[in-house]
């Protein structure tokens, strides 16, 4: 299909066209930014992160850990992105004091924070991908009812416009939908990698706070 045709067939679509033309974009522009993020913080990119976490407190150097979470970033289609984990183990590493339940509950809290900026942005796919389709399918509705207006008059010639007219009104739904598969299919292709990766965050979070604790465990001991 040359672009004169396509343009021909977005004109016809009517101006709900244009309002869907806006949900892709927007949508494009959410799935790239997500992509981006979530290329950054594979598997690998954070058990290497926490292996030179683990390194550091083991050797009982915690500034140096300290300055591993604050400087750690990853280059993901030119784009730095810091690693989840890096703020969790920070908070982790300066309450160590704390209460081992009451440290657990506020790392949780904090890995909490870190999955809500990952999930920024989300809430828009899933938005777009539940409204695109009816958007498209009230333009097909109100493209049918003018062609069924054109039906009222009585003259045979109407009944090629008429035809005409159901067949532009259906290139609303078939827009709505081109807009809302792809937000949908992205929307559940970043969902179930957070969901993923939660087993992963959760056994850095525990075998950090052990460290940690038996570190305070020991010093204990030794000013006895």
């Amino acid at each position: 299909m040359d672009n004169n045709s396509m343009l021909d067939l977005i004109a016809r679509g009517g101006y709900v066209i244009f309002i869907l033309a806006f949900c892709s974009l927007l949508s494009v522009k959410v799935i790239i930014e997500k992509y981006i993020v979530f290329k950054g913080i594979t598997e690998k990119v954070i058990s290497e992160f926490m292996e030179n976490i683990y390194n550091s407190l083991t050797s009982e150097d915690f500034k140096e850990a300290l300055f591993i979470c604050k400087t750690s970033t990853w280059n993901s289609f030119l784009v730095k992105i810091k690693c989840p984990l890096a703020n969790v183990v920070k908070y982790i590493i300066e309450h160590a004091k704390e209460p081992k339940n009451e440290l657990e509950i506020t790392a949780y809290n904090q890995l909490d924070k870190e999955i809500a900026k990952m999930e920024k942005g989300l809430g828009i796919l899933a938005t777009l991908g539940a409204v695109s389709p009816f958007i498209g399918l009230f333009g097909t509705v109100v493209g049918i009812i003018k062609s069924f207006n054109a039906l009222s008059i009585n003259n045979s010639s109407n009944y090629t416009l008429v035809m005409s007219g159901i067949a532009d009104a259906l290139i609303a739904t078939a827009a709505g939908l081109i807009v809302a598969v792809p937000a949908v299919m992205f929307y559940n292709y970043f969902i179930k990698r957070l969901k993923l990766s939660m087993p992963l965050y959760d056994e850095a979070i525990q075998k950090t706070i052990r460290i940690v604790k038996a570190f305070e465990l020991r010093k204990k001991h030794e000013t006895v």
